[in-house]
């Protein structure tokens, strides 16, 4: 598994570094335009998860490197394992960066003193952290999902199809739901559930509701790309190149 994760590192090296630039450039105008700091590390975390997912499949499909790489001592459990530790590196490498740009920039607001709404929103304040490591858990738990539902589609299908049916399969998991049980009455008397979120909302406002609420997404985005792993291996081994 090392030896793969090591080649799928090595194959995005160029893109990866490209990416980073891209990702601080765009978390940036995204952070001015909310003014809000926090808008960076939670976009640079979900492009980093969801962008390497797809990116990695991409190269697959170049010069039939997908073909070639079965002919060297690599098992298809070997290939599969070292997907998913690359995409879970480069996610976590956007957030590290994402973190430290934020961080850098309310920094320099801070020194420079920028004027205006901007210069409120940037400025450096130490419980903005801990509501940064909330937003960016949750958005660590959305690109998580987003990679677990694309790779198992990806290893089964190829990029090619499966890119052509993925707007599908995004349609009947989130789009087809929402609408059956909207016009279904179910949701007439309140969407169900919301006690609890709301519960878990006003849990969040404290210390230790924050660091309860972290490990909770960062638990449920191991299990989902754990889960995934599993059933892109059975779907890999099944598939004939």
């Amino acid at each position: 598994m090392k030896r793969a994760f090591f080649l799928e590192m090595t194959i995005f090296r160029d893109y990866a570094r490209q990416l980073v630039g891209l990702g601080i450039l765009v978390s940036l105008c995204i952070g001015l335009g909310m003014q809000t700091p926090l808008a960076m590390p939670a976009t640079l975390t979900c492009m980093f998860f969801m962008m390497s997912a797809m990116g990695l499949a991409a190269y697959d499909q170049l010069n039939h490197w997908e073909l070639f790489r079965l002919t060297l001592p690599l098992s298809r459990r070997d290939v599969v394992l070292g997907r998913y530790a690359a995409i879970v590196t480069f996610g976590l490498l956007g957030m590290v960066v994402g973190i430290s740009g934020a961080l850098i920039c309310t920094v320099v607001a801070s020194a420079i003193g920028l004027p205006g709404e901007v210069g409120e929103a940037f400025a450096f304040d130490p419980d903005m952290l801990s509501v940064m490591a909330v937003v960016t858990c949750f958005t660590l738990l959305i690109g998580s999902v987003v990679a677990s539902i694309v790779t198992p589609l990806y290893f089964r299908l190829g990029q090619t199809r499966a890119t052509q049916i993925l707007p599908t399969v995004i349609v009947l998991l989130f789009v087809v739901p929402v609408a059956i049980f909207g016009n279904s009455g179910m949701l007439d008397g309140g969407i169900p559930g919301m006690e609890l979120v709301s519960a878990a909302l006003e849990a969040l406002e404290t210390p230790a509701g924050m660091a309860v609420g972290c490990v909770v997404l960062v638990a449920l985005s191991a299990v989902a790309l754990a889960i995934s792993a599993v059933v892109s291996l059975k779907l890999y081994e099944r598939r004939e190149l």
